[in-house]
């Protein structure tokens, strides 16, 4: 039961985002501005989370978790959960440059500094959207949260984008 209330807090954390390229994060998310240093802490810490998982090495993202994560979870369930999300994904091939956004309410969280950091990654099997949302713990940005959703264009978006 605990496994499961840990997979329903991520997916809440993760649904209660919208953070999209080419436009401010909503300014429902953003609570407060964010330093430079504080946005390159929170990229720096994206960067090294994603490597993990581009590389294949799921079972060391478990050291860069936030203790809320872990509180809610165990190790197991965090790392099958990210490999199920990712299966059929592909290898890694690219990503965008990601869009952040810092807030200090999330739906159903304890109240903390949350950064949502979102972005475009291609894969072999096509693009994705990944949202890592972030916790500041003793001033340390940690992985609270990640989700990938494939995405799928229509042939009338395809059809936009040809010249």
């Amino acid at each position: 039961m605990k496994q499961l209330s840990a997979v329903l807090l991520s997916l809440v954390l993760l649904t209660g985002c919208d953070v999209s390229f080419n436009k401010p994060a909503p300014k429902s998310l953003v609570s407060e501005p964010a330093s430079e240093q504080q946005q390159r802490q929170v990229f720096n810490a994206t960067v090294d989370f994603l490597r993990l998982l581009d590389v294949g090495a799921v079972d060391q993202t478990w050291s860069v978790s936030s203790p809320l994560l872990k509180a809610t979870t165990s190790e197991m369930v965090w790392t099958h959960g990210i490999k199920a999300m990712r299966l059929g994904l592909g290898t890694f091939v690219e990503r965008q440059s990601a869009q952040i956004g810092f807030t200090t309410q999330m739906p159903d969280a304890p109240a903390g500094r949350y950064a949502i950091v979102e972005c475009v990654t291609t894969f072999t099997t096509g693009p994705a959207t990944e949202k890592v949302v972030l916790r500041e713990d003793d001033s340390q940005w940690l992985v609270a949260g990640y989700s990938v959703n494939k995405r799928f264009f229509s042939t009338e978006d395809s059809d936009k984008k040809a010249p």
